[in-house]
């Protein structure tokens, strides 16, 4: 068995590695073996080596060469561009703000509605309109109804 074809490596290493290794032995003296060479033109034969094995190192080596020297170009046009900073505002940024901690946001939103909904305070100082906690006012509203309620709609509500 040749050796190309005893690899028992699994992908891409292993097919590389017999391509790599029947290049190498191509053109070392062995023709194919054909028993009947009558009918056949004797100056033709089996072209042994289509592309030259070095050229593949040369188009490695050109593509490497090449991808190296873009990395190095764009960190000399680039300096600042590996460095780490705190890139934070510095000054406020204007209307409308976008949230930076929604979640923190929507807690403190959530806090302010269950104070107002379970608290006292003033709704309207100048006019002097106050909010109450609302059951306390679900439980007014029980007692002595609404007074400017328009009187069939709660004899509606009483049956």
């Amino acid at each position: 068995m040749d050796k190309a074809t005893r690899f028992n490596r699994p992908g891409f290493a292993g097919t590389a590695a017999a391509m790599l290794l029947g290049w190498t032995r191509l053109g070392r003296g062995r023709s194919p073996k054909r028993p009947d060479l009558e009918g056949r033109n004797p100056d033709t034969r089996f072209e042994k080596r289509d592309t030259p094995p070095w050229l593949f190192v040369l188009l490695g080596a050109l593509a490497a060469g090449l991808i190296g020297t873009v990395v190095v170009s764009l960190m000399l046009i680039f300096p600042d561009a590996t460095t780490d900073r705190n890139r934070g505002l510095t000054t406020p940024m204007p209307e409308p703000r976008l949230q930076t901690d929604p979640p923190a946001d929507f807690k403190r939103y959530k806090e302010r509605s269950l104070e107002r909904l379970t608290g006292y305070g003033w709704a309207d100082r100048e006019r002097g309109i106050a909010h109450i906690p609302i059951d306390e006012a679900m439980r007014r509203v029980a007692e002595h109804g609404i007074p400017d309620w328009p009187a069939d709609a709660r004899q509606e509500g009483q049956r």
